[in-house]
């Protein structure tokens, strides 16, 4: 997950619109099934000698997450999330994924949010809160991969659950971890690149130095591309901020004037579709994500940006109501799996020969519906 500081220029406004209004209106006007419902996964074992127990980042395989049926909860659980913002597209579809697997299953949720990535104290206190108030299990979006983790250790010996979701931490004391690995994020538009089998001089914008996401992104590209076809002439580093990100583009642009692609954040996606329509070179360099946002995915629909994976958000949090579930009742999926992540999805336009799905893509596991409002309070047996 990208953090708020990445994201919140570009996205402010969506995420302005998406608070206003009744906070948990969006959650009680579906109605739920209590069904069991499955999912395409990629399964990480977190004990294997070849992951990295500080994090549980390492090899993955493709699988299925199955879910609990209602019938199955034997009490009306407790459960509380801890979220580091609600100011993008990201982060309230995550709590609508949340928010609609509580409702599934039966069980209570109490939402709170750090109001952004700088407010550590701010997320330890809401960590002690949902302690405090009697919750069974918590939900947490660390804003810190390091700093949350004597809170977490603090919850555990009070004798509360704890997932990792979407940001992830490095303590080894979680009970269970749901987040993308953006090794698969960078890996599956690298491969669909090479498949394309095109001699293709591509530039990569992979976002800002140092960010975990970040670098992961860019060696699951690279390692894709490796010995095909593609090959990566310049990459550029740079905070996700339409300002920064277009002056990352001219600047690609002006040393690299035979390029054939550029891939970069979704925010790298928005600012070179102007510029490239601008410069009259929209129709011979093809735009790619690593991820997207809303306004990413209609750039692809019209056909000025190709393709880009989508990390699946609000299946994040579906999953992480689950799984906490999983871990309260004893029932777990599998023993031996303790990470789960959707299996991303790509998405392609009319631009992209042959491979457009865009029309077929269905943005619930991605997004809230337009116009639903974050749910702070979901009511047991509601």
């Amino acid at each position: 997950m990208k953090t708020e500081k990445l994201k919140i220029g570009a996205l402010a406004a969506v995420g302005l619109l998406l608070l206003s209004g009744c906070a948990t209106a969006g959650a009680e006007a579906e109605p739920v099934s209590g069904e069991s419902w499955s999912a395409p996964a990629l399964l990480t074992n977190c004990k294997s000698p070849k992951v990295d127990p500080r994090g549980c980042t390492g090899p993955n395989t493709p699988g299925t997450y199955t879910s609990l049926n209602r019938s199955e909860i034997t009490k009306p659980w407790r459960i509380c999330s801890v979220l580091p913002h609600l100011k993008d597209p990201t982060w309230v579809g995550m709590n609508y994924g949340q928010a609609t697997q509580a409702r599934q299953l039966g069980v209570s949720l109490t939402t709170t949010d750090a109001g952004g990535y700088e407010n550590v104290a701010q997320q330890v206190t809401q960590v002690e809160d949902c302690v405090s108030s009697g919750a069974n299990a918590m939900l947490l979006s660390a804003v810190s991969n390091e700093s949350l983790n004597p809170a977490i250790a603090k919850a555990k010996k009070q004798g509360v659950a704890v997932v990792d979701v979407g940001n992830g931490v490095s303590s080894p004391e979680v009970d269970a971890r749901v987040l993308q690995d953006y090794v698969d994020m960078g890996k599956m538009i690298g491969t669909h690149l090479a498949a394309l089998k095109k001699p293709l001089k591509v530039a990569l914008l992979p976002g800002p130095a140092g960010a975990g996401w970040t670098e992961r992104s860019r060696k699951g590209f690279e390692a894709a591309v490796a010995g095909s076809a593609v090959e990566v002439v310049d990459v550029k580093y740079g905070d996700t901020g339409k300002e920064v990100q277009l002056k990352l583009v001219e600047d690609t642009l002006s040393a690299n004037p035979g390029i054939d692609a550029i891939v970069g954040t979704a925010i790298t996606m928005e600012v070179a579709a102007t510029l490239l329509a601008e410069q009259g070179k929209a129709e011979d360099i093809g735009l790619y994500g690593t991820y997207v946002t809303p306004q990413a995915v209609e750039l692809i629909k019209r056909g000025q940006a190709k393709c880009a994976p989508s990390e699946q958000s609000s299946q994040i949090g579906k999953i992480s109501v689950d799984l906490a579930v999983r871990t309260l009742e004893n029932k777990p999926l599998d023993k031996e799996i303790q990470r789960y992540a959707p299996e991303p999805l790509l998405i392609c336009g009319p631009k992209e020969d042959g491979y457009d799905n865009s029309a077929k893509f269905d943005a619930s596991g991605s997004f809230a519906p337009q116009g639903w409002s974050p749910a702070f309070n979901v009511e047991a047996g509601k």
